[in-house]
């Protein structure tokens, strides 16, 4: 019985790994039990920043299923999001959300019945929340078939050493809308109204040409150290999304103990609840900005941040997860 299992790894220019879900992944794939082959994916390179529908998106679509047929592997295959060859049970497919879900959150279409379910057919599928699986069932794949594996909690990748923190609250969220950008505004006015010390700082593109006063410092976009060092250094982030399948940024705020007041939606509300954070209803300004402004005082903003650091060690420790990819693959293999 073969132990080979070929991850297709996802990369951009320099074979960097490009997006930070499979890179964590990697972190957590049992290799001392199977005899793992890294093959690069190249056409991700073509992927547009904000995964929606433009138009070069026919283009992408057709590269990628060239390129995934094109390709011989011989055992069985784990890939990330989408992959483009039929393969029966020897597929893992692993992504953070499903194909309706996709669907709806990104393209605003609801497709009633995919047709995705009949190219997976009996393949694995890996997600990373119970909000995805149930996804997926109503999509019609099996219960048996859906794991939720989740993210490894990774300090070497993760964690920023010797910042230390200040009273500022930050927002990360480049697509305006769907991260609720109009939201976080909102709550910033609140809080710099309340008191004009708190430093509040906005992470994302704005669909309006003035940055409003209030705002201290403003960022259309950085790269994934500095935004991470100035995550490390604030004391609260506000993550009010509607739609957010995950968040690997209120991950790696939690791991710097960034204390996170998030919606309570989908992926994300489930994250950031499993690991002692802390959630609101959509559109309740008044609980994200009470919630904000109590862990900007130190003793509670350490307790939460210690509760969330500890969350994130139980339920995302690397050999738990190693040890459920384990069991994955044991399975793929025996089918």
């Amino acid at each position: 019985m073969s132990r080979v299992i070929n991850v297709i790894v996802p990369i951009g220019k320099g074979g960097v790994v490009r997006r930070s879900g499979v890179m964590l992944r990697l972190f957590s794939l049992p290799y001392d039990a199977f005899d793992i082959r890294l093959t690069g994916d190249a056409s991700a390179m073509l992927e547009s920043r904000g995964m929606g529908l433009d138009a070069l998106a026919p283009f992408r679509l057709l590269v990628k299923v060239i390129h995934d047929n094109v390709k011989t592997l011989n055992g069985p295959v784990h890939a990330f999001f989408w992959y483009f060859k039929p393969r029966g049970m020897g597929l893992i497919l692993e992504t953070d959300q499903s194909p309706s879900q996709y669907f709806t959150n990104y393209l605003n279409i609801n497709p009633g019945l995919t047709f995705v379910k009949l190219l997976y057919g009996r393949s694995i599928v890996v997600t990373w929340s119970m909000w995805a699986r149930q996804g997926f069932l109503r999509d019609g794949f099996k219960d048996e078939d859906v794991k939720v594996v989740p993210l490894p909690y990774v300090p070497t990748v993760m964690r920023v050493n010797g910042i230390s923190k200040d009273r500022t609250v930050i927002f990360a969220g480049y697509d305006y809308a769907r991260k609720g950008g109009d939201i976080a505004l909102k709550v910033f006015r609140i809080i710099k109204s309340y008191d004009p010390g708190i430093r509040v700082i906005y992470v994302g593109k704005l669909p309006f040409p003035r940055v409003p006063s209030y705002i201290d410092l403003y960022y259309p976009q950085l790269p994934r150290g500095t935004l991470l060092r100035l995550i490390a250094k604030s004391m609260v982030m506000i993550a009010p999304s509607r739609h957010d399948a995950f968040s690997i940024t209120a991950m790696e705020a939690m791991a710097n103990e960034t204390v996170v007041v998030s919606s309570n939606r989908e992926g994300i509300g489930e994250l950031v609840r499993l690991n002692g954070g802390i959630t609101c209803d959509l559109d309740d300004i008044q609980c994200l900005v009470e919630n904000a402004l109590r862990n900007l005082n130190r003793s509670s903003h350490d307790s939460t941040a210690a509760r969330q650091l500890e969350g994130l060690r139980l339920n995302h420790g690397i050999n738990l997860v190693s040890r459920a990819m384990k069991s994955v693959y044991e399975e793929v293999t025996k089918r």
